[in-house]
């Protein structure tokens, strides 16, 4: 049965886990990622090193916003210069408390 835990909560972004499933949620407004443990971690690897001034891009509003590719080819997130700096709080708030849950409920 699916008992997911909150591991992170940073602005709008949420993140949750699952021990039974083997399960990340990562939830952003009207958005929602769905990883296995090993897919999540090798996202926050992935992501961790993309710097916010180095993949500007100019959304048709005509603010700044970093577009981050998901696991789903056709489907990317677009950032802010806040929204990223929470979405990659919250991804390592939320790898830290994964591997912590991890020691403690094997």
């Amino acid at each position: 049965m699916c008992k997911p835990i909150v591991i992170s909560r940073e602005g709008d972004i949420c993140i949750t886990h699952c021990m039974n499933c083997k399960i990340v949620n990562i939830w952003k407004k009207e958005m929602l990622m769905t990883f296995t443990f090993e897919q999540f971690n090798a996202y926050v690897d992935a992501t961790k090193g993309f710097k916010f001034d180095d993949f500007i891009e100019t959304h048709p509003d005509g603010h700044e916003v970093l577009v981050l590719a998901t696991p789903f080819p056709d489907i990317s997130l677009t950032f802010n210069r806040v929204d990223w700096s929470e979405f990659l709080v919250a991804l390592e708030q939320a790898a830290y408390m994964q591997m912590v849950y991890g020691i403690v409920q094997p």
